[in-house]
């Protein structure tokens, strides 16, 4: 307690959760989907046989018990519908409204408080629910700090609120904060009468100047600014007082604390007008909204949590949807069609990895065997090998043209290399594809092909990759039976090993066409690693449109393919071919370099051939590949090089076995979670 506090107001953290958050042991924070099954968990009566189609070879199956999955991600109309299923359910406006404002007071307190008279907090509120958020926060406040301690204004006409915010404004008149009301609209060339004259009533001052002075007056002496102006309905072009209103905050450089999402801020593509300041801090209330980490949202929004308002569990499924219930073909269009989606979590990830056993060999964890390498780019081969060395693969082979063998054989002594055919310029030949399919079939255990980095489109580049694929014949003729180059071998091999696809394996398969991916001999396990340029080709889209559309553009992939689809970028989207999609909240900026993604795919290759399902490796290797960024960064600054994170795949493994922070439960606030978490260095 602060000698400026009250006597009897101890502050937030004495208070307990706040009222309607449910505190129930064990809950996830934010979470209303509660405890989910994981992609690639076996039931319990698992027989240990992945879908891989090679027993693990005695180790168990994934032993970790089922952990709670990440936050949901929803766009504006999931929350509408959200909103309305909590009501049915029996919370109404007023308790979401309530828990919503205090569980934000709360918060508010933790990351700048405390407060005092000399050190407001002014509250900026609109007209809307947002608007009533606020003011419940500002009363909550107040209770702590004593009333002097906050200022709210309020951007409308009392006499016009309807519903909610009605209700808090006449609360809110009775808990003797002070605030000031917009009455009226501003006159032209009026300002300086206002400046001269602000206490002016009547239409000698117009109210609206009266109402920005003051304002300014407040906001300059503040010491955070809540932005409660505009919430998740409100899309296009700001109206003059809003905007107005929003640059007197800009201007100022006091530290804002937005409610739900930055004013301004579209809810669902992250599209700012110019004047939207930049929020130090945004908490979202029920559910992650798409606009927070799409567009300029990352940058507008500051640190996000997410805040568990008491939404029922199964609000979050039922408002959201699946993947699978979107219709995503065209990339033309508004995002209304948005799916939901989870936040990857590092508990989530602990669940899904492999469990290595005390007699592990390196034959349990697998063989992945990295095709590419042409003249020029070997080292795309060397960094996605040594990634899968660094992620626990057991053996790693690089297949390479003959002619570059010795130079991809001198980075890594723990690397084999395989010499293929080649023309006599050093590119791949077509009779590579057979001559690597006999290699893998003289191995024994589980293979997994890694094709892509360093590859290039030549013509021989192209044949492979479609014999590899089982697509070197004409669309649907060959089928599991008839396994074409290579039929795998007596130690249990297969044909069509599970394959990652990447870099110009993206783009030979573009030329392939990607629906041609579902006709893969037997299905076998695929996962495509591309990022929006070459996402953009696989799709027949621009560039443009996938970036405007990434989580539509996520699952397209996936539907179309058939296949696990990681779509690359500031805040990596996974996508199942059965409409699962997760968002990966970590990472850091300078892993915006060469050979990224080169690292990504080898660390996809590794959980592979631990035995985990596509989708869980996906999902394992996007995390541990963004931690280790992270872990990267303080040593390296920015920008972090691809070797850097290769180097701290393990410290990220260990991090995330350990156990990392899920929620905000170090700020000691209940039911608050982290939308991405500060940097793990």
């Amino acid at each position: 307690m602060t000698a400026e506090e009250p006597a009897g107001t101890a502050g937030p953290e004495f208070a307990g959760p706040a009222a309607g958050m449910p505190a129930t042991p064990g809950r996830a924070s934010g979470m209303p989907g509660g405890a989910a099954s994981l992609p690639g968990q076996p039931p319990a009566a698992a027989t240990g046989v992945s879908a891989t189609g090679v027993a693990p070879g005695g180790r168990t199956a994934l032993e970790a018990e089922p952990r709670p999955a990440g936050v949901w991600i929803l766009s504006a109309a999931a929350v509408r519908r959200g909103d309305r299923l909590a009501a049915e359910a029996g919370l109404g406006g007023p308790v979401l409204m309530e828990t919503a404002g205090r569980t934000a007071a709360t918060l508010l307190w933790k990351v700048a408080g405390p407060f005092s008279p000399r050190e407001p907090v002014v509250v900026l509120a609109g007209g809307g629910n947002n608007g009533g958020d606020g003011m419940v926060l500002a009363r909550w406040v107040a209770r702590w700090a004593g009333p002097a301690a906050v200022k709210v204004f309020l951007l409308a006409e009392p006499a016009r609120l309807r519903g909610e915010a009605a209700v808090q404004w006449s609360l809110l008149a009775r808990s003797g904060v002070p605030a000031i009301a917009l009455a009226g609209e501003p006159a032209p060339g009026a300002r300086q009468e206002a400046r001269q004259n602000p206490g002016a009533e009547g239409g000698v001052v117009p109210a609206a100047d009266a109402f920005f002075y003051h304002l300014e007056a407040a906001v300059a002496r503040a010491r955070v600014v809540v932005d409660a102006l505009l919430g998740v309905g409100v899309r296009g072009a700001l109206r003059p007082l809003a905007a107005r209103a929003l640059q007197v905050v800009g201007a100022a450089g006091v530290p804002v604390f937005a409610l739900d999402l930055p004013s301004g801020l579209d809810a669902d593509t992250g599209e700012a007008a110019p004047v939207v300041p930049r929020a130090t801090w945004t908490v979202t209330f029920a559910a992650a909204k798409w606009g927070l980490l799409l567009g300029q949202g990352p940058e507008r929004a500051g640190q996000v949590f997410v805040a568990d308002i008491g939404w029922p569990q199964e609000t979050g499924t039922g408002a959201g949807g699946t993947g699978s219930e979107t219709e995503a073909g065209a990339p033309g269009g508004g995002s209304e069609g948005f799916p939901s989606a989870r936040v990857l979590e590092a508990a989530s990830v602990a669940a899904l990895l492999p469990h290595r056993p005390w007699d592990a060999h390196k034959g349990w964890a697998g063989h992945v065997v990295v095709a590419g390498g042409r003249p020029g780019q070997v080292g795309a081969a060397v960094l996605a090998g040594t990634a899968a060395l660094q992620a626990g693969a057991g053996t790693v082979t690089l297949a390479v043209p003959a002619p570059v063998r010795a130079e991809a054989a001198v980075h890594r002594p723990e690397i084999m290399t395989w010499a293929l055919p080649a023309t006599t310029g050093g590119e791949w030949d077509a009779a590579a594809a057979t001559a690597l399919a006999q290699r893998e079939g003289e191995r024994r255990g589980r293979v997994v092909r890694v094709i892509g980095p360093g590859l290039g489109q030549s013509p021989g580049a192209a044949a492979c990759l479609a014999g590899w694929l089982g697509l070197d014949g004409p669309p649907a003729t060959r089928g599991p039976e008839d396994p074409g180059p290579g039929a795998g071998s007596p130690a249990g091999v297969p044909a069509f090993p599970p394959t990652v696809l990447d870099a110009d394996g993206l783009n030979l398969a573009a030329r392939l066409g990607i629906d041609r991916l579902r006709e893969r001999p037997g299905s076998f396990p695929l996962v495509l690693t591309p990022h929006p340029g070459e996402a953009a080709r696989l799709l027949g889209w621009t560039t443009a449109q996938v970036q405007a559309r990434r989580p539509l553009a996520a699952l397209e992939l996936a539907r179309r393919s058939g296949a696990v689809a990681v779509l690359k970028g500031a805040g990596t989207l996974v996508a199942g071919p059965a409409g699962d999609l997760y968002a990966c909240t970590r990472g850091h900026p300078g892993m915006a370099s060469a050979g990224m993604g080169d690292a990504l795919a080898g660390i996809v290759g590794a959980m592979l051939a631990q035995g985990l399902e596509p989708l869980a490796a996906a999902l394992a290797a996007v995390f541990l590949h963004a931690l280790a960024g992270e872990l990267a960064a303080p040593a390296a600054g920015v920008p972090v090089q691809a070797t850097e994170v290769i180097a701290r795949l393990p410290a990220a493994l260990q991090r995330v076995r350990r156990g990392l922070p899920r929620s905000a439960e170090a700020l000691g606030v209940p039911g608050v979670a982290w939308l991405r978490p500060p940097l793990a260095g």
